[in-house]
């Protein structure tokens, strides 16, 4: 999170602030419980969540491009400048495709150019930390900037299937990490790998479901440079704005020294954006979440993603650790801010991972709850069976309704080997001859809706073996003249 004052945008912020509170703090509740979010938020576990905030923060070793590497940077500066530290997007791109989302279609890049962001906010003599001293940006750094010919946000789209899909909520979280090594040494675990990992649970898990509304995961990057992946973003789409119901930005949560599981939502006065906050205290009520919060209406801060959206006249909100001082509020007036922001020790093992959990649910199922859940893509996931025939093994399966394609998936390791996608039919049957002799084979079918990103769930496992053929030897008797 970068944490900044913009003086040229004071003056928006005096008209921002001064608009009537609408805040659905204890008034009826504005997502009531609903029995497909519960199930979306009983599958985001522990495991999930740390599994991505490691990932993302260099801990571990992950698949790109075909070998295994550690992300130890996600600089924007270096995400788009060959840094072989800092893969983050292809491994985010990587991962979405494996969930099913298409590129140019469900899954989309927008481009903006660094530069002419700064330029054109007039931000770089103009940025402030949180305590007021100027960020003095490293001149070897801005050289980087200004040669960078463009940055990119990560946009996947989740369309709508009710009367109102030409609706937007967004649920957002910038990707970028800073520090003061950010060529080889900027971890980001709770900023922001923390907002990423909601994000990714988001992406894993909503392509299951139908939604009145249009989802758009966005993570966006250039935040720490004073927020210039949304800026530009709502620039580049102002027709967009008109549609959104509510932004829901994740930025820097699960710091929790205290274990208090308290945490801020930046909310403001505008109407829109208490829709939005009221949506997010019921999803904490409704399924139990066990979390206590600062509302911060009259004095939200705009030091992150979300208030981009504000300058547009978009409800949004900001959901953040227990960074600044309420006097009144869940946090009791207790600041448990994280001492190793923006340095190369942001790391998991500050993190309370239970607590970052639960404000992960909190964010995913304020977005189902706003998007409006309609069921399961699919009332059940296909049944396969595998029969092996001379040289192959043809593989059947009952056809879903509303399904248009199926992806066959096979894994020579086991039942729970890994799989890769094998073929895509358009028919419940899949004859496979690429098959060895002797080598017993195993099987999953996905059924999906492309048009719609709808998916089922994977199918059981089926397995089957080629046999190798038997070969008849035949003996005939030699006969001798005479006999």
């Amino acid at each position: 999170m970068q944490k900044i004052r913009l003086i040229s945008l004071l003056a928006a912020f005096v008209l921002l602030f001064s608009a009537p509170l609408s805040s659905a703090v204890g008034q009826t509740q504005t997502c009531p419980t609903n029995t497909s979010v519960a199930e979306i938020l009983s599958q985001v576990s522990t495991a999930n969540v740390t599994k991505w905030i490691r990932d993302f923060s260099g801990e571990d070793f992950v698949p790109i491009g075909g070998g295994q590497k550690r992300i130890l940077t996600r600089h924007s500066s270096q995400l788009f400048n060959f840094n072989v530290n800092a893969l983050a997007y292809p491994y985010l791109s990587e991962q979405l495709r494996g969930f099913g989302y298409d590129d140019g279609f469900s899954m989309t890049d927008h481009l903006y150019s660094p530069t002419l962001t700064m330029n054109e906010k007039g931000i770089l003599s103009q940025i402030f930390d949180e305590r007021g001293a100027p960020i003095v940006m490293i001149p070897e750094l801005m050289d980087e900037l200004t040669q960078t010919a463009a940055w990119k946000n990560k946009v996947v789209t989740i369309p709508g299937h009710g009367a109102h899909a030409n609706e937007l909520v967004l649920m957002t979280a910038h990707m970028d990490s800073t520090s003061s090594a950010v060529t080889t040494n900027a971890p980001g675990a709770e900023d922001n790998a923390s907002g990423i990992a909601a994000l990714m649970e988001a992406a894993r898990l909503f392509r299951f479901y139908k939604f009145d509304r249009t989802i758009k995961l966005i993570f966006f990057t250039g935040e720490e440079q004073g927020l210039l992946g949304s800026e530009a973003y709502v620039d580049d789409f102002p027709a967009e704005m008109d549609n959104i119901v509510g932004v829901v930005n994740l930025d820097m949560f699960g710091y929790d020294a205290d274990n208090d599981r308290c945490f801020e939502l930046h909310v403001g006065t505008r109407a829109d954006s208490n829709l939005v906050g009221g949506c997010f205290t019921d999803v904490i009520a409704n399924y139990d979440l066990n979390l206590t919060y600062d509302y911060v209406t009259t004095g939200a801060i705009p030091y992150s993603d979300h208030a981009s959206f504000w300058y547009a006249q978009v409800g949004a909100i900001e959901v953040l650790e227990n960074s600044f001082y309420h006097s009144s509020g869940g946090c009791g007036g207790v600041v448990d801010d994280n001492p190793y922001y923006h340095t190369i020790n942001d790391r998991i093992a500050h993190m309370n991972l239970p607590v970052t959990l639960a404000i992960a649910q909190g964010g995913i199922g304020t977005t189902a709850s706003l998007a409006g859940t309609l069921g399961s893509c699919f009332a059940s996931e296909p049944v396969v069976t595998a029969v092996p025939q001379v040289e192959s093994i043809l593989l059947n399966w009952d056809a879903l309704e509303g399904a248009n394609v199926y992806q066959v998936y096979r894994s020579a390791a086991g039942c729970d080997g890994s799989y890769s996608l094998l073929a895509e039919s358009a028919s419940p049957g899949y004859e496979d001859v690429d098959v060895s002799f002797g080598v017993e084979y195993y099987y999953k079918v996905q059924a999906s809706e492309t048009v719609a990103v709808c998916f089922s769930r994977l199918s059981n496992c089926a397995a089957a073996e080629v046999a190798e053929p038997v070969v008849f030897e035949i003996y005939i008797p030699l006969l001798t003249v005479g006999d």
